[in-house]
């Protein structure tokens, strides 16, 4: 069972980035300076022992057979024990124990926070990879807590074995050493401290439990803030506050509880052990006076090596309880590695996609979201031709922006298939796909920064000139020439300085400037009113000529497409027709009645 158990963590440290390397050197500092404190502790026996017989060496050997050694080692190095040079090899060792315990501590903090670095990046970027279905399901707090908090707690509980490692070969070597002195009373100690040690039992395996509670607690009080602090205007104009507050209140009021009965737990298995390691050390000075006779140095030093054996004690169990504590935190991370791992994009393609000649082809399309039973599109065939201007349209959750995720392969349609150029997209890698789109989404994502970093999040490597071109492409080049800095004003997160329009027009710049062969434009005039609408349809038209580009407008509003060369009609996840403004209009289908609505 303890093999399986060393294994286990073993694999756990080896998994989340502690080698083998980096455990053996922190195991052999530790042992060193544990030995160095153990011999420094020991040499106050001979140091007792000449002070006593007052440096008559004779009498040293006569009475102990380690004076012998003693002597041999100080003529080996041909140098004559004094009690000034007894001093000095403990004070040395003292000090060495010293220096490898400052060697030992940087490390292991450089150590800790370098994979505390490495497994957040590595989470990071396994979240990126996953699919989006994986996306759809994980709340973005839920990761958050799982970045900021459970990684920092899990490397505490990978590396918290090698610390109760060095307790116990500390605790053995002094042992060892007590038995040197009275193995009588040692093995009583041994015996009485083995079962002390029960005592806090109950409270180290509750622990385990308290910490996934903790987690739990934690999780859920980042989905919370996450999702409240981004939205604190839909808050107070719903008039939620109150709601808010008590929910909020409730959530550190949960935190705050299993908090504090973890630190109970531990509060109770720490003060414990105290009494009973001071009560042994008491009795022992008793009968080791009144019944064994032992000299005074002897019970002085056992005294002195009892009482260090305290702290060691209490660091055994004490270590032992936190690793019960943050075994949450580190399952919780292997399962989210595993999660996304398993979640992960399947790039199996070998072709590169360097521009469109041919079209997008769409055929006998059908997708279904993993925990809703009808489909979300269904048989959907759908041509988009190389340099033209397509829109699809319909009504609210017919399909669009599914339609719209399949093109760059954020999903995978369950039925039939998608080609570009006659090539099924899953035989061209993904990155060279995703670099053939550029995709500007209904709400611009605008990360804090500024206008230029915003532009340059299409194409990081764009000149100031491609910046300014996409700018003026887009329209947005006369309102940044208006900011206080231009280019280089900060809009901070979302940009909620700027008008709707106004992100729009930026947000199509950042896609513009990739000047990618197929455009996807996802609701571009829903935040616009009609002067900027009327805008908008000068710039696409503008970039369709002079650029050659394929256009995908997903519209709501049909004022803004009817110059498109075609336009599908999405309903209910099917194709209900296709074509251009006027032959749609003919037709009195959605679009016609839509048209007539939006028309009054």
């Amino acid at each position: 069972m303890i093999v399986k158990s060393n294994y286990n963590w073993l694999h756990r440290a080896n998994n989340l980035g502690l080698s083998n390397r980096i455990i053996a050197t922190l195991v052999v500092l530790s042992l060193t300076a544990t030995i160095t404190e153990i011999f420094g502790i020991g040499m106050f026996l001979p140091i007792f022992q000449f002070i006593r017989l007052e440096g008559d060496l004779g009498a040293l050997v006569t009475e102990s057979s380690l004076w012998k050694h003693i002597i041999d080692w100080f003529a080996f190095i041909n140098i004559d024990p004094s009690l000034v040079v007894l001093l000095l090899v403990s004070f040395t060792l003292f000090l060495s124990r010293q220096v490898f315990t400052y060697i030992r501590i940087i490390y292991n903090t450089t150590v800790r926070q370098r994979i505390i670095q490495v497994q957040r990046n590595r989470i990071f970027n396994r979240y990126i990879k996953a699919g989006t279905s994986y996306h759809d399901d994980i709340p973005v707090g839920n990761l958050v807590n799982v970045i900021t908090t459970e990684v920092d707690r899990s490397v505490t509980g990978v590396m918290a074995p090698m610390e109760l490692l060095v307790y116990i070969i500390m605790l053995f070597g002094y042992l060892l050493l007590l038995s040197l002195l009275s193995w009588e009373m040692t093995l009583i100690s041994s015996v009485a401290l083995l079962l002390a040690s029960r005592i806090p039992n109950i409270w180290v395996r509750k622990s385990a439990a308290i910490g996934r509670k903790v987690v739990i607690a934690n999780t859920l009080m980042s989905e919370f803030l996450v999702g409240r602090l981004r939205s604190p205007r839909l808050v107070r104009l719903a008039g939620t506050e109150t709601a808010e507050k008590k929910e909020f209140h409730k959530l550190t009021q949960t935190q705050r509880k299993h908090n504090v009965f973890s630190s109970i737990l531990q509060a109770k298995t720490e003060v414990s052990m105290e009494p009973i390691v001071i009560g042994l050390s008491l009795i022992f000075l008793y009968f080791s006076y009144t019944v064994l006779k032992l000299q005074i140095e002897i019970i002085g030093l056992y005294l002195v090596i009892a009482l260090r054996l305290l702290p060691i004690v209490k660091g055994v169990i004490s270590q032992w309880q936190a690793i019960q504590l943050v075994l949450g935190s580190i399952e919780v991370i292997e399962n989210r590695l595993k999660d996304m791992e398993d979640s992960a994009e399947n790039d199996v393609g070998t072709e590169v996609l360097y521009k469109l000649t041919q079209s997008v082809m769409m055929n006998n399309v059908c997708y279904r979201y993993p925990t809703i039973e009808d489909y979300a599109l269904k048989d959907i065939t759908i041509e988009f031709k190389v340099n033209s201007l397509s829109a699809i349209v319909g009504p609210s959750g017919s399909g669009k922006s599914t339609l719209i995720d399949l093109l760059p392969r954020l999903r995978l349609p369950e039925k039939g298939g998608i080609q570009i150029n006659g090539l099924n997209i899953e035989k061209y890698t993904l990155k060279s796909l995703r670099k053939a789109i550029s995709y500007s989404p209904q709400s611009p994502q605008i990360f804090d920064g500024t206008v230029k970093n915003h532009i340059l999040y299409g194409k990081t490597n764009a000149t100031d000139d491609e910046i300014i071109e996409a700018a003026r492409l887009s329209g947005a080049e006369e309102f940044i020439n208006q900011l206080p800095q231009g280019f280089d004003t900060v809009l901070g997160e979302d940009a909620v300085k700027l008008s709707g329009g106004q992100r729009q027009r930026l947000d199509l710049a950042r896609a513009l400037v990739k000047k990618a062969p197929i455009l996807i434009l996802d609701e571009p005039t829903s935040n616009l009113d009609a002067e900027s609408e009327e805008m908008f349809k000068q710039v696409i038209s503008k970039i369709h000529k002079d650029r050659g580009a394929t256009i995908i407008i997903v519209a709501h509003r049909l004022a803004g497409i009817t110059g498109a060369d075609n336009i599908i009609v999405l309903n209910k996840g099917i194709v209900e027709a296709s074509g251009t403004h006027l032959e749609l209009l003919s037709k009195n289908g959605w679009y016609s009645r839509a048209w007539k609505m939006q028309s009054l």
